[in-house]
């Protein structure tokens, strides 16, 4: 599979940090200077991890992670997967659903999930897709900009008012009532739509620990989600950006320790 246009320039200029040439277009990954090829998944999740991160963070980041990377030879084993969502993803996600109100127990659902398949029990692809999905309705909740929604609903809702004299008391109290309303019905068809069109490629990859077919299932589209879900809030404050900076390096710290792990397990 090849990567998104912003998704090889972002990988490119990690591998240039590293005085290595950019990823290959075909299916085989990204191939350094030196022969070392990463399987597909990879590149678009380093990519967006990469790009998240301000730009002296992810060049330290990026030699930290393609010296573990050659440690492996490129051979990064499936379990890598697993064990990233388990320590560091999940874990940052259970989080912010508290935060916003939920409970988390979707997603420690799939956690459980993960550290049943690094132990060495993969699960089944019913068992995955079953847990998948709400939590994944979850994640994009999360990542829903409900704030920016919110106050765009809010602003239609009083000019509507205002162009048909509903006087300022009713028209705040339709506008507050039109934008819950609204952003709520949007929030949840965006989660759903998402949980729908990726549970099931997602839970084939997990299951069948098979690479290729999680590098198809947009592995870099679920990092941004997932730094998103930590980043967003309901009501704005002005910290989204430092936040999603943050998750970003989070991500990106816990992807490096989970590399390490599996060095040092080689």
């Amino acid at each position: 599979m090849s990567s998104s246009p912003v998704a090889a320039e972002a990988f490119s200029c990690f591998l240039a940090q590293l005085e290595a040439d950019g990823p290959g277009t075909g299916g085989g990954g990204a191939r350094s200077a030196q022969g070392v090829t990463a399987p597909e998944w990879f590149v678009p999740v380093a990519a967006a991890l990469f790009d998240g991160q301000p730009v002296e963070a992810a060049t330290d980041w990026a030699r930290r992670v393609y010296g573990e990377v050659e440690r492996l030879e490129g051979r990064i084993p499936f379990g890598v997967v697993h064990d990233w969502h388990l320590r560091t993803a999940l874990p940052m996600l259970v989080a912010a659903s508290a935060r916003r109100g939920g409970t988390g127990a979707e997603l420690e659902t799939v956690r459980a999930l993960h550290e049943r398949a690094a132990a060495g029990d993969p699960g089944t692809e019913s068992e995955w897709a079953a847990a998948l999905e709400p939590a994944l309705r979850e994640v994009y909740r999360l990542a829903y900009a409900y704030a920016d929604a919110f106050a765009t609903a809010t602003a239609n809702a009083r000019a509507y008012a205002a162009a048909n004299d509903y006087g300022e008391e009713k028209t705040e109290e339709f506008a507050a009532y039109y934008a819950k309303l609204n952003t709520g019905a949007n929030a949840r068809s965006f989660a759903d739509a998402h949980a729908l069109a990726n549970s099931r490629a997602v839970a084939a990859a997990y299951a069948n620990g098979d690479a290729r077919a999680y590098a198809e299932a947009y592995p870099g589209a679920y990092v941004h989600a997932y730094a998103l879900a930590e980043a967003n809030r309901e009501a704005a404050d002005g910290q989204e950006d430092e936040r999603c900076r943050a998750a970003y390096g989070r991500l990106a710290e816990g992807l490096a320790e989970s590399l390490e792990r599996a060095a040092a397990a080689a």
